[in-house]
């Protein structure tokens, strides 16, 4: 019996109207989320903590592993991210896993998609539909926001 979610949403990083990002714009910024994802989520997120930082030796992969601290619950989660430069960045915690993917269309636009496993164990069918609706808007929510972040930070000159 499954006891997960698995979403995943996409959208374009650079819709008409909008000053273009390049795709070293969004990695850097991506590398940032994972020392600061209260930048990306400030009403959510009061800070984060890097614990420790690595290299995965066989693949040259980026590995950190931070805590992250939400404002209204005061809970505390350990994460271990990876980043697979120069495209996507895995978030994996005990009942989350969220993979950050920049990919290209075959027109040479840039997308950011997130891939979401929300995991519920012991949830019945119908519990786990429940919350199917609720986490499909927090899965857009979360990419829409970080590229509304992203363009906020390249404006600033923070990219």
């Amino acid at each position: 019996m499954p006891s997960a979610n698995n979403i995943a949403y996409t959208a374009p990083i650079n819709p008409p109207g909008e000053t273009p990002l390049s795709r070293d714009q969004v990695w850097a910024g991506l590398l940032l989320k994972i020392r600061s994802a209260e930048t990306f989520v400030p009403s959510a997120i009061e800070s984060t903590e890097v614990l420790s930082e690595s290299v995965e030796p066989s693949t040259g992969n980026a590995v950190t592993i931070r805590e992250v601290a939400f404002r209204d619950s005061k809970l505390r989660i350990q994460e271990t991210v990876m980043a697979f430069e120069p495209c996507r960045v895995e978030f994996e915690q005990a009942n989350t896993s969220v993979s950050n993917v920049i990919s290209e269309g075959a027109d040479g636009s840039l997308y950011l998609t997130y891939i979401f496993e929300w995991r519920h164990p012991g949830c019945s069918p119908e519990e786990l539909a429940k919350k199917l609706g609720k986490e499909k808007r927090m899965s857009q929510l979360s990419v829409e926001g970080t590229i509304k972040v992203l363009r906020q930070l390249a404006e600033a000159g923070r990219l």
